[in-house]
């Protein structure tokens, strides 16, 4: 199985076209968070009503979980939680023996996610170098999120990440679980993105 992860898109039209155009190469998609921009033009209900539309149109399956930017000061909240072909918040899945589990930004309860092999998060654990910003040092990580991956509460193989755009480091590692944070710099052309294999 071969996946495609990235984060923090933040409205870029042309990131979200080029992974629409990466469907013929990859076997699942997952996108962490913060899908929504409040600096761009067009309103957030716009901006909503545009991803949706994108993600319906997805041919893959496209695991997500929510960011801060997708729900911070929106009535709205689950808006995409009514994606008939996404998987989303509050969602376990098993695909091909794998099981994926997304946990969303507010209240998340982390033992719900404790059979997943590949957990979906948008704050990366705190003490990782997934979490702490290059240029100041700041952990931006969740803490109760690195304390039940430290403790064996979950073990998962692999978890994705997003929200803080220059981690000290894409990668790093608790337990036996892989964490991957991309991060994300507006400037590229195309997102920053992991290709993981499982």
């Amino acid at each position: 199985m071969k996946i495609l992860h990235t984060t923090d898109l933040h409205f870029n039209k042309r990131w979200f076209a080029w992974i629409d155009d990466q469907q013929d190469s990859y076997d699942i998609f997952c996108v962490t968070g913060d899908f929504l921009e409040y600096s761009k033009e067009e309103t957030l209900q716009k901006q909503i009503e545009w991803v949706a539309e994108w993600m319906k149109q997805f041919k893959k399956p496209l695991f997500i979980c929510s960011g801060n930017h997708d729900i911070e000061e929106m009535e709205n909240d689950d808006w995409f939680n009514h994606i008939s072909n996404v998987y989303s918040d509050n969602t376990i899945k098993t695909i091909d023996g794998v099981k994926f589990g997304c946990i969303p930004y507010i209240a998340p309860e982390f033992y719900d996610y404790a059979g997943c092999d590949v957990i979906l998060y948008h704050i990366p654990p705190a003490n990782t170098k997934t979490s702490i910003h290059k240029q100041d040092n700041v952990d931006w990580g969740d803490k109760d999120f690195y304390r039940n991956i430290k403790n064996g509460t979950i073990s998962p193989k692999i978890t994705l990440c997003g929200h803080l755009h220059y981690p000290l480091s894409t990668t790093d590692k608790i337990n036996n679980t892989v964490i991957y944070n991309p991060g994300a710099y507006k400037k590229n052309t195309i997102p920053n993105h992991n290709v993981i294999k499982v």
